[in-house]
């Protein structure tokens, strides 16, 4: 269910549709900036949901 195109959806749902975004985006972030500075070459399995160019 996308909170976003049902209109009959409760808005705790939509919050809660949100906060899990924003963690997934929070460990993406983290696990770059990780690997930057420990110079580990990251593959498409590492990043959670991140497409790596090789």
């Amino acid at each position: 269910m996308d909170g976003a195109t049902i209109a009959m959806v409760r808005p705790y749902l939509i919050a809660h549709e949100r906060r899990q975004e924003r963690l997934r985006q929070r460990r993406r972030c983290l696990t770059l900036v990780l690997a930057a500075d420990l110079g580990i070459d990251l593959d498409t399995r590492v990043l959670h949901g991140a497409e790596v160019a090789r």
